[in-house]
């Protein structure tokens, strides 16, 4: 790795998290550049602009995520069930603990927003629907499903619930509707045949003090 790939990789790795910190909205180039005790020049000497590197940083964060999920996919040692359920709770952990910044994105960044929701798109089409495809093969999914129907259902529900406007309306969080919605679909396409005995749950747990 060359020095600028190494300050490269730096600067994605400060801004990811400054972003996720405090929102993308509040934080400026100057920012970054104080926490990274470089000077401004060098900085975008590397990233032009501040949706320049917004957007280097989202595309490295979900690349390492989508590493993360296609191991976890293809854990052997756990049952097509058990790996479906760590899936869910680690996507809907993820959403959740980026929250904020979702959000700023959403409102502020409208072309970060539409570039997040191509990536989570490429992302789940490309490790969820291999792993539907496995599931058949398997016997975990009925014989009679197409996996590529499925994928277009939970792609299309993704994109309708897991955004920051629709959880603050149904007033649930990301951990809640996520497994539930793909509890709601995948358990009608088993079989029941994999040895585990996970099941995603098939409703959202009450709201507090409902």
């Amino acid at each position: 790795m060359t020095e600028a790939d190494e300050a490269r990789a730096r600067i994605l790795e400060k801004a990811e998290q400054t972003f996720l910190t405090h929102g993308y909205s509040r934080v400026t180039m100057d920012d970054i550049a104080t926490e990274l005790r470089m000077s401004k020049k060098t900085l975008y000497r590397h990233f032009s602009s501040k949706e320049q590197l917004g957007a280097a940083a989202l595309e490295a964060s979900m690349s390492r995520f989508g590493e993360k999920l296609e191991a976890l996919l293809a854990d052997e040692r756990l049952d097509f069930g058990e790996r479906l359920e760590h899936f869910a709770r680690a996507l809907a952990g993820r959403y959740a603990s980026a929250a904020t910044v979702l959000r700023d994105l959403q409102r502020d960044a409208p072309a970060l927003w539409q570039r997040l929701l191509e990536l989570r798109r490429e992302s789940v089409q490309a490790r969820f629907g291999a792993f539907l495809a496995s599931g058949v093969q398997a016997g975990a999914i009925r014989s009679d499903v197409e996996p590529r129907l499925v994928l277009r259902m939970v792609i299309t529900l993704v994109d309708q619930l897991m955004r920051p406007d629709v959880l603050a309306e149904l007033e649930l969080s990301a951990e809640q509707v996520f497994p539930s919605m793909l509890g709601v679909i995948l358990d009608g396409i088993r079989t029941g045949r994999e040895t585990g005995k996970t099941r995603l749950p098939a409703r959202s747990p009450a709201r507090p003090g409902r």
